[in-house]
């Protein structure tokens, strides 16, 4: 993945993650989880994470996804809806619109 998918994947994830208007504790650490793992450190964490906002535009980021982020990003935004214990309606509804751009 290139550093611009990565930081386009954890700001989908974060958008998933704020949607329903609240991001607890296992929240944001599923959100640091999904950064490491992609390797962010420093300032592209920061810079990923200054990109998080509800009302992004999620089809162009997701339209601007290599086909191996794209093939990443459903598993890990239906994850992150669920992280909490109970997906909110605008989670579902977040994920559920992002299956249909990804044609999953």
């Amino acid at each position: 993945m290139t550093p611009d998918d990565q930081k386009r994947f954890v700001q989908i994830v974060g958008q998933v993650l704020i949607s329903d208007g609240i991001l607890g504790d296992a929240e944001r650490d599923h959100l640091d989880r999904v950064m490491d793992e992609l390797g962010l450190q420093g300032d592209a964490r920061k810079e990923a994470l200054r990109g998080i906002d509800v009302d992004s535009p999620v089809e162009e980021r997701v339209q601007a996804l290599s086909d191996e982020a794209r093939g990443q990003l459903l598993a890990a935004v239906e994850r992150a809806a669920a992280v909490d214990g109970e997906a909110q309606k605008a989670e579902t509804q977040l994920v559920e619109q992002l299956r249909n751009l990804l044609n999953a």
